[in-house]
């Protein structure tokens, strides 16, 4: 059974009593010492979290326009001057294609790797008094998975015809070290007198006691097996050498000529895949810092890089009003009213802050998987002045931080946390409550669902076609085309990432089936979709997996006619929390949907049976206007009903799914507190609106 919802409230008058009433729930007050805000929020641009959170890089590279610094563990390293990069990556275990003195030879075996592969470095050495390039590809956990990488590369044939003047093998992080040195110059030339002995060696840095020791850093052993050799070679070169202690923090430098020439190379920094040490860039004026593998992005702050289970870890510490620049510009539209910004605002350093550091070693993440930060590149004047005017403000329940979530749309109604969404009973999230959510609408015209003559079903836009004032042999009124060349779509909206599906020219006559909104974050359909395409979806979140689909429904809604559940053929399918529905149906914009079955519907035949479909389509006769019968066959149907209604049917089992809203509906509607804010009412009652039983209140420090 369909739940009624609730009204929306359209009068302003019925709107300021929910407001008054929601503001005399919550404070505005600042309550001394009841919440402290940190000035420093740490975001996580690239982290491995297992299967919590995934972001991978194999290499960073970062840039300003300015001056950047290099620190290891507090202590300066190295610095870059304006427009130069520092690049890093870990010194884990890679497969070797090709060892050459050619540069360009080299360059010809990256190209190909990094056709498929983002892994591939090119990096020079000084060996035997003339320079080389070692290809390698990969930063894997273990020696087994770079064989199986070098296998591959191998039977690829990447290096076929070319002369490498060692022999393809994995390369890994052991090796045997000599120094400390005196300093990096010193260091240096000890690296040149042990390449000129035809061993590879790098410069290194280890903290030591409050500053940077210098070494070298002799071979590339696949395993701890090779350290003694190694040693007995760097002592036949002059040179002692210890095997260091596994687990000793180390940052190893190489001579990176991936993306230069072969007379410009830039160090490349790598770290260990043991976790305990950390390096540290940051910009020497407020120029900001360029991520190039986070789309060439400009951060404000520093950037941290580190290792985490084996892979590269980047994280962006900056102020936190400075992060929120970033968040509200993302997450807003910079026209919106300046009270919803504020709202966002709030709402967006609530949600921050709520789980303290969340990510390990970061307290968010740059992704919707937090909230969107993107960086100074969505910043604008508006966002600032936002973030300016409540600088410290959080919503509180009981004394602490809420997690303040919101969503793009609600779609008229927000939804209820413990039936409709992740399950849980969070009462400072208003359940069920009406939101001024048709702004996405405004200024947007209907479409048509229109029937062409060859069988066709697309959507034309209404100002296309008008009434003919005809109607064909069976009393339907015929619309017809009023331009040439109109795309017939897919969907009702125009969509660069999905073709038209025929057009049509001034004159042609087509059926309509019904008028629709446009296709926005406010009203949507997707489909027709296959049963196919959905047991596909649906399976990848059931928890026991169907053989078949025929049917498909909701079966249960909660408090806001939310889809709290749906059944296949008939029986429950359990996909975890209700908010999982929209990745099992193909990754639907709400929970707030209808489904039509296209291939479910009653027939009464000549003689007064009926028949329900879906059943066996190869048992169901078409009956012309001239009496002519024929088998339906895998066609589309369009069927008249009892009170002359049309509907677009088919033989076999396919659906679509029309509804509200984007998003998972919780907490406050981003379009909601804009349509709030457009009648006028501030921010602080925009947020005592949607988050219930809540106080705003502000740092002490503040």
């Amino acid at each position: 059974m369909m739940i009624k919802r609730p009204t929306l409230l359209l009068g302003k008058t019925a709107m300021l009593g929910a407001l008054l009433a929601a503001v005399a729930v919550g404070s505005t007050g600042a309550v001394a010492e009841a919440v402290q805000v940190p000035d420093q929020i740490r975001v996580a641009l690239f982290v491995d979290l297992g299967s919590k959170y995934q972001s991978l890089t194999p290499v960073v590279t970062l840039g300003s326009t300015g001056a950047m610094k290099l620190s290891l563990n507090g202590v300066p390293v190295a610095s870059a001057a304006a427009g130069q990069t520092l690049r890093f990556a870990v010194d884990g275990y890679r497969a070797k294609l090709l060892e050459t003195a050619d540069y360009s030879t080299a360059i010809a075996v990256l190209k190909k790797v990094q056709a498929s592969s983002k892994a591939g470095f090119v990096t020079a050495l000084k060996k035997n008094g003339k320079t080389v390039y070692q290809v390698t590809e990969g930063n894997y956990s273990t020696a087994a998975a770079a064989a199986a990488a070098l296998t591959k590369w191998t039977n690829a044939g990447v290096t076929a015809g070319m002369q490498s003047l060692t022999a393809a093998s994995v390369v890994g992080p052991w090796a045997v070290e000599a120094g400390p040195y005196a300093s990096e110059a010193e260091a240096s030339a000890a690296l040149t007198r042990i390449g000129a002995a035809g061993l590879d060696a790098f410069l290194a840095r280890k903290p030591a006691n409050g500053s940077v020791a210098y070494y070298v850093r002799i071979g590339q052993a696949s395993d701890p097996a090779g350290l003694e050799a190694l040693q007995q070679a760097a002592a036949a070169a002059g040179q002692t050498a210890r095997i260091p202690n596994a687990g000793d923090p180390y940052v190893v430098v190489r001579s990176d000529a991936t993306s230069g020439t072969a007379a410009q190379t830039s160090p490349l920094y790598a770290l260990p895949q043991s976790a305990g040490i950390a390096l540290r860039v940051d910009p020497a004026g407020n120029q900001g810092i360029q991520v190039a593998e986070r789309s060439k992005g400009t951060y404000r702050g520093s950037m941290e890089i580190s290792v985490l289970n084996n892979n590269l870890a980047l994280v962006n510490e900056l102020p936190l009003e400075q992060y929120l620049y970033s968040v509200v510009g993302s997450e807003v539209v910079a026209s919106w009213p300046l009270e919803a910004q504020k709202a966002q605002a709030v709402a967006a350093r609530s949600y921050a802050l709520a789980r303290g550091a969340g990510f390990q070693i970061a307290d968010v993440v740059d992704t919707t998987v937090s909230q969107t930060y993107t960086g100074m590149a969505s910043e604008n004047a508006q966002a600032i002045a936002a973030v300016d005017a409540t600088a410290g403000e959080v919503l509180t329940y009981q004394g602490k931080i809420v997690e303040a979530v919101f969503s793009s749309n609600a779609g008229g109604i927000t939804a209820d946390n413990l039936t409709e969404a992740w399950g849980n009973d969070t009462p400072y999230l208003a359940s069920a409550v009406s939101s001024p959510d048709a702004g996405p609408q405004e200024g947007k015209l209907d479409w048509y669902r229109v029937v062409l003559s060859s069988g066709k079903i697309g959507y034309i836009r209404s100002d296309l076609l008008k009434d003919s004032g005809t109607k064909n042999e069976a009393g339907i009124p015929l619309y017809e085309v009023t331009g040439n060349g109109v795309a017939v779509r897919p969907s009702p909206q125009i969509s660069a990432t999905a073709a038209p599906i025929a057009t049509a020219n001034a004159g042609e006559k087509v059926v309509v089936l019904k008028r629709v909104p446009e296709y926005t974050s406010y009203s949507w359909v997707e489909g027709p979709l296959t049963a196919s395409q959905l047991l596909t979806s649906i399976n990848k979140r059931a928890k026991t997996k169907l053989t078949n689909l025929t049917t498909l429904e909701v079966s249960k809604r909660g408090p806001s006619g939310r889809a709290a559940e749906i059944a296949v053929n008939g029986k429950p399918v359990d996909v975890g929390v209700p908010d999982n529905l929209r990745g099992a149906l193909g990754g639907i914009r709400s929970t707030l949907f209808e489904i039509e079955e296209t291939g479910r519907f009653t027939v009464l035949g000549a003689n007064g049976e009926r028949k329900e479909f879906p059943s066996d389509a190869s048992s169901l006769q078409i009956e012309g206007a001239n009496g002519a019968r024929a088998q339906a066959g895998d066609r589309n149907l369009i069927l008249l009903g009892a009170k002359g209604e049309l509907r677009a049917a088919t033989t076999t089992p396919e659906f679509i799914i029309s509804g509200k809203g984007y998003g998972h509906g919780l907490g406050m509607s981003q379009w909601g507190a804009k349509g709030l804010a457009d009648q006028g009412y501030d921010y602080q009652s925009i947020l005592l609106y949607y988050y219930k039983n809540v106080k705003i209140e502000k740092d002490v420090s503040e």
